[in-house]
C-alpha cells in the first residue's frame, strides 16, 4: 500500500506546476535552412545542439526554444555533432570535400581546432567518457582517434570493409564499438587498436553502449533494433516495429528504455526488459535522423529530414510512468479526450491549447478519484483525527547516481525512482507538498485545523 502513497507524491510534484501540455511533443526548433543530420543534449540537460545540411551547427535552450548561437566554420554538410562530458567543447563532422572535425568552445561559439585526417564523410563521433580522447567514424571505412586537447591523431583503427555509420566509447573508456555497412559492429581496445570482437553480420546505421557497459544496440537498414551482449556475442532482443531503416537509436540513462528514429517518420520508445515497444512519437514529416535522451530521461530530442520544422523535443516521462505503473493511470486509457494528441490533428492552435488543457484538467480529476479509492493507513488516522495529524516522513539522502529516494512513512520503507529536479523540489518543499498531498486526497479536511508533519534526518544533497 505504501507504493500508492509516494506514487501519489510523485505524481502530484509533476501536476504541481504542470507547465507543457501533457502529450508527446512540447516543442519544435527552427532555424536551420535545410534538414538535421545530428542532434544531442548538452550534458546538465539545458541545450541542444544540431548539425544540419546548410553547413551549420546550431545550439539551442530548451526552456525557451530559442537559438542561442550558430556555429559557422564549415564549408559542406555537418552530419555528426557531440558534447564534450563537461559541456565545455562541441565536436562537429562533415561530408566530402569538408571532411574534417572542428572542436568548438561552447561558451564563446568559437573554433578551437580543426582535426583533419579522414578522406570522405564523418558521419558519427563520441567523446571519452573522460573527455580526453574523441573518436571518428568516417565513410573511408576506418575509425579514427584524437587527442582532444592536441588534436592529434593517436592512431586509426580498420577492420570494416566499408563505411562506418556509428562510434561510441564504452562507459569505462577501454572499448570503442562502431557499426558498418559491412562485418558490421566492431570492438576495439582503445589502448592498443585492436579489434577483439565483431558483432552480427547485418548492415548497421547506428549504435550505443548501455549506461552499465553489459550491452550494445544497434540500428539497422533492416528494419529491426538488437540488443548484444558484450561479454557473450550474443544478439538477447530482437526489437521490430519500424518499417523502414532504423537511422538512430540511444539508451535511457538508466539503461532500462531504448529511443529508436527511423526513416519511417516515427520516434519508438521499446522497454530493454521486455523488448516490447511502450510509445510511438509521431509528428515528423519526414525520416528521422538522429535520437537523444537528455540527460534526466524526461525528454527526447529528435531531428529529421523535414524542411522547416525539423527539430522537436518530446516529453516523454509520463509515458514511462503509465508503463511502469499500468494501474495508476488505467482509469485515463477509457477517455474519450485524446492525452496525446498532436498539434496536426486540429485545424486551429487554439482548439488544440484548449484539447490539452481539457485533457490535463481530466487526467488531474481521474487521478484524484484512482487515489481516493486507494486510501491508505494515513489516510484513516486523519479520518479518525478530530483537529490534528501527526506524520513521521524520514527521507534518506538522495541517491542522485541511481535517481533513488528512500522515504520512510510511519513504519513503513519504500525505495522510490524519482528524477533529481523533483527530488530536489520534494526536499524544498516538503511540509506544502505532503500537506497539499493530504489535502487533495482528503475532501473533508477543510475540518481539520492542524496539519503537522515531522520531517526526520532530512536529505541534504538533492
Amino acid at each position: 500500500m505504501i507504493t500508492k502513497k509516494l506514487i501519489f507524491f510523485l505524481l502530484f510534484i509533476k501536476f504541481l506546476d504542470f507547465n507543457c501540455a501533457y502529450g508527446q511533443e512540447i516543442r519544435t526548433l527552427t532555424g536551420h535552412e535545410h534538414w538535421v543530420n545530428s542532434v544531442a543534449f548538452s550534458p546538465d540537460g539545458q541545450y541542444v545542439v544540431s548539425g544540419s545540411e546548410d553547413n551549420t551547427i546550431k545550439l539551442w535552450d530548451i526552456t525557451t526554444g530559442k537559438e542561442i548561437y550558430t556555429f559557422h566554420g564549415h564549408e559542406e554538410s555537418v552530419l555528426s555533432v557531440a558534447f564534450s562530458p563537461d559541456g565545455q567543447y562541441l565536436a562537429s563532422g562533415s561530408e566530402f570535400m569538408g571532411n574534417t572535425i572542428k572542436l568548438w568552445d561552447v561558451a564563446t561559439g568559437k573554433e578551437i581546432r580543426t582535426l583533419i585526417g579522414h578522406e570522405y564523410d564523418v558521419n558519427s563521433l563520441a567523446f571519452s567518457p573522460d573527455g580526453q580522447y574523441l573518436a571518428s567514424g568516417s565513410r573511408d571505412n576506418t575509425i579514427k582517434l584524437w587527442a582532444v586537447a592536441t588534436g592529434n591523431e593517436i592512431r586509426t583503427l580498420t577492420g570494416h570493409g566499408r563505411t562506418v555509420n556509428s562510434v561510441a566509447f564504452s562507459p569505462d573508456g577501454k572499448y570503442v564499438v562502431s557499426g558498418s555497412y559491412y562485418n558490421n559492429i566492431g570492438l576495439y581496445v582503445v589502448a592498443t587498436g585492436k579489434k577483439i570482437r565483431t558483432l552480427g553480420r547485418r548492415y548497421v546505421s547506428s549504435l550505443a553502449f548501455s549506461p552499465d557497459g553489459k550491452y550494445v544496440v544497434s540500428g539497422s537498414y533492416h528494419n529491426n533494433i538488437s540488443l548484444w551482449d558484450v561479454a557473450t556475442d550474443n544478439r538477447i532482443k530482437n526489437l521490430t516495429g519500424h518499417e523502414d531503416k532504423v537511422w538512430s537509436v540511444a539508451f535511457s540513462p538508466n539503461g532500462q528504455y531504448i529511443v529508436s528514429g527511423s526513416y519511417d517518420n516515427t520516434i519508438k520508445l521499446w522497454d530493454i526488459s521486455t523488448g516490447k515497444e511502450i510509445r510511438t512519437l509521431t509528428g515528423h514529416k519526414s525520416r528521422v535522423t538522429s535520437v537523444a535522451f537528455s540527460p534526466d530521461g524526461q525528454y527526447v530530442v529528435s531531428g529529421s529530414h523535414e524542411w522547416g520544422n525539423n527539430i522537436k523535443l518530446w516529453y516523454v516521462y509520463p509515458f514511462i510512468m503509465e508503463h511502469k505503473n499500468p494501474d495508476v493511470l488505467d482509469s485515463i486509457k477509457s477517455t474519450r479526450l485524446d492525452l496525446f494528441a498532436t498539434r496536426d490533428q486540429f485545424e486551429t492552435t487554439e482548439e488544440y491549447k484548449d484539447r490539452q488543457q481539457q485533457a490535463e484538467k481530466y487526467l488531474k480529476e481521474q487521478l484524484t478519484i484512482y487515489l481516493e479509492k486507494k486510501r491508505t493507513e494515513i489516510m484513516r488516522k486523519i479520518a479518525e483525527s478530530r483537529r490534528e495529524i501527526e506524520l513521521d516522513v524520514e527521507l534518506d539522502n538522495y541517491d542522485a547516481d541511481n535517481q533513488l529516494y528512500r522515504i520512510t512513512v510511519g513504519d513503513i520503507t519504500e525505495i522510490i525512482s524519482i528524477d533529481r529536479e523533483s527530488a530536489r523540489r520534494l526536499y524544498e518543499n516538503r511540509h506544502s507538498l505532503l500537506a497539499k498531498g493530504i489535502e487533495q486526497l482528503t475532501p473533508d479536511l477543510e475540518s481539520k485545523e492542524v496539519i503537522n508533519i515531522r520531517i526526520i534526518n532530512p536529505v541534504t544533497n538533492t
